[in-house]
């Protein structure tokens, strides 16, 4: 029979492995808390963290981020007020889609049809402001400029804010709108291949979210 001092000890060590496992864990995903698939797209996305560069690896699938309900990859942050999340984003090799996406997201809820705002840079290049003002509402956006690669999403009160620019030129604001969230919300980089049949990758680097 063990003696009281033994188990004890054996608990406390099952206890201290659980704790940095569930720690680890965490860390391992950088700043955020979690990660899944939106909407239930037909492939299964996936998510991966360099600790030692600090580069977040995501891929995903889904039909589109548009019109009234939405597909696509997400890590996110559950937050609240006000806040800034900017990265260095690059897909990875040429695509199938010109419109796949990349880019940082705010969103109401983690269902497909949610209210949300995002900095999207889309595979031809384009950039812009998207987003939806209600639940299961049509999709509306802000053209920005091409050719950025830094990405800034931006939340002062209501004002939802696009800040882009590239390795050469510093952040501007090139989009604003009007967007209220209310209570907790999701903060995150995403990812959409504009394609059920196709995953495509991407690399976000320079990730830094900020209170404000």
């Amino acid at each position: 029979m063990k003696s009281t001092s033994g188990i004890r000890a054996a608990f406390v060590f099952a206890f201290s492995v659980m704790f940095m496992c569930v720690s680890a864990q965490k860390k391992d995903m950088g700043v955020f808390d979690g990660y899944g698939d939106v909407g239930n797209p037909k492939l299964t996305g996936s998510f991966s963290y360099d600790q030692s560069s600090g580069a977040y690896t995501i891929s995903g699938g889904g039909i589109n981020i548009w019109n009234g309900s939405d597909q696509f990859f997400y890590a996110w942050k559950k937050v609240n007020g006000n806040f800034s999340l900017t990265a260095k984003v690059a897909f990875e090799g040429k695509g199938v889609d010109p419109h796949r996406k990349i880019g940082v997201m705010i969103r109401q809820s983690l269902t497909g049809e949610a209210k949300y705002a995002d900095v999207a840079i889309h595979g031809d290049g384009l950039t812009s402001l998207q987003y939806r003002s209600e639940n299961a509402g049509q999709t509306k956006e802000v053209v920005g400029p091409k050719g950025g690669n830094y990405v800034t999403l931006e939340k002062v009160g209501n004002k939802i804010r696009m800040r882009t620019a590239t390795d050469a030129a510093p952040q501007e604001v090139t989009g604003e709108i009007e967007l209220d969230f209310t209570g907790t919300f999701y903060v995150g980089i995403f990812i959409g291949s504009h394609n059920t049949d196709v995953l495509e990758t991407a690399h976000f680097t320079s990730v830094e979210y900020k209170k404000l």
